[in-house]
C-alpha cells in the first residue's frame, strides 16, 4: 500500500508532487484548526513539518508522523473530561506552536538528514523521536484514569493528577506499549529492518518518556496557586503571579518535552551508529 502511494505521487514531476503535498497538508492543518486540536500557530508549524516529513521520507515516515498526531488527539479527547477536573496544567487541549515544535522538531530534522545523507541511522532517529512523543502523551493521558494517585518519580510522594513528575503504573505501561506500537509500525514501514534497530526505537522512545518525568519532577517550574495554595504549573492565576516553589522559571512543560525528545533522538542516533560499526566488524 505504501509503495503504491509512493509510486502514485512521486512518479509525477517534482513540482506536481510538491503541490499536491502542500495542498494535502493545508487541508489537514485546517481540519485540525476547525477541530480545535491546534491553534493557528500550531497549524502553521504542523503544516510545515508534515510537508517536510512527507517529502523527505515519503509515506513511510509520514504515516508514522500521522499515527502519532491522530492517536494522541484521540487519547486526548477521551481523557478530556478528566482534564477538566484539573486546575494545574499550564495549557489546555488546543496545542500551540511550542507544543508542536517540542513533539515534532527532532522528527523533522531526522527526515531532512535522512533525505540529504541516506544514512539509515537517521531513520532510527526519526522513529525514536516519534516514539518518545507518543509515549509521553499516552503515559500522561491514560495515566489520568489510574485509580491510584500518582507519585512523584523522585520523592515517591503522592501528587495531584496532571502534575509533571507524577507517575502511575497504568501510565508507565501505556508509555511502554505506545512506544512499542510506534517501533512496530516503523519496522514495517521501512521494509523490515533489523529487530535490533526496532528495539532501539522502542527503548529510546520509552527512555525519553521516563526522562520527561524526571525533568518534570525536579527541573520544571512549579508554583503555588495564590488563590488555592495548591501546586500548579501555571505561572499566573487570574492575571496574578503565583509563587515559584521549585524548578527554573524558563523550564515549562514544553521545554521539558523538547529536552526529552532531543534526548531520545540523540540517544537513538548514537546507539544506531554503534550498531552499524559493530555490524561491520
Amino acid at each position: 500500500m505504501i509503495q503504491f502511494l509512493d509510486n502514485l505521487l512521486f512518479s509525477l514531476p517534482s513540482f506536481a508532487s510538491l503541490t499536491i503535498i502542500v495542498l494535502a497538508m493545508a487541508f489537514i492543518a485546517e481540519l485540525a484548526f476547525l477541530k480545535k486540536s491546534l491553534d493557528f500557530g500550531g497549524c502553521a508549524f504542523a503544516f510545515l513539518m508534515g510537508t517536510i516529513v512527507l517529502w523527505c521520507t515519503r509515506f513511510s515516515g509520514f504515516f508514522l508522523f500521522l499515527l502519532f498526531f491522530v492517536s494522541c488527539n484521540v487519547i486526548g479527547k477521551i481523557s478530556k473530561k478528566t482534564k477538566k477536573n484539573e486546575n494545574v496544567l499550564e495549557k489546555g487541549d488546543c496545542r500551540d506552536y511550542m507544543q508542536v515544535l517540542a513533539n515534532g522538531l527532532m522528527a523533522t530534522l531526522a527526515s531532512l538528514l535522512w533525505s540529504s545523507t541516506g544514512k539509515f541511522c537517521f531513520l532510527v532517529m526519526l522513529g525514536a523521536a516519534i516514539a518518545e512523543a507518543t509515549s509521553d502523551t499516552f503515559s500522561g493521558d491514560i495515566g489520568r484514569f489510574s485509580k491510584t494517585e500518582p507519585i512523584n518519580i523522585l520523592t515517591h510522594k503522592k501528587v495531584k493528577k496532571g502534575l509533571s513528575g507524577g507517575v502511575t503504573v497504568l501510565g508507565v505501561i501505556a508509555g511502554f506499549v505506545s512506544s512499542l506500537l510506534i517501533a512496530f509500525v516503523w519496522w514495517i514501514n521501512f521494509g523490515f529492518p533489523s529487530i535490533l534497530s526496532a528495539s532501539i526505537v522502542l527503548l529510546t522512545g520509552f527512555a525519553g518518556c521516563i526522562v520527561d518525568s524526571f525533568l518534570g519532577g525536579f527541573a520544571q517550574a512549579m508554583y503555588q496557586d495564590w488563590k488555592t495554595g495548591e501546586p500548579t504549573e501555571k505561572q499566573y492565576t487570574n492575571d496574578k503571579e503565583n509563587t515559584l516553589i521549585h524548578g527554573a522559571r524558563w523550564i515549562d512543560n514544553d521545554m521539558v518535552n523538547l529536552i526529552s525528545n532531543i534526548f531520545a533522538s540523540v540517544f537513538a542516533l548514537g546507539m544506531s551508529r554503534i550498531l552499524e560499526i559493530f555490524s561491520k566488524t
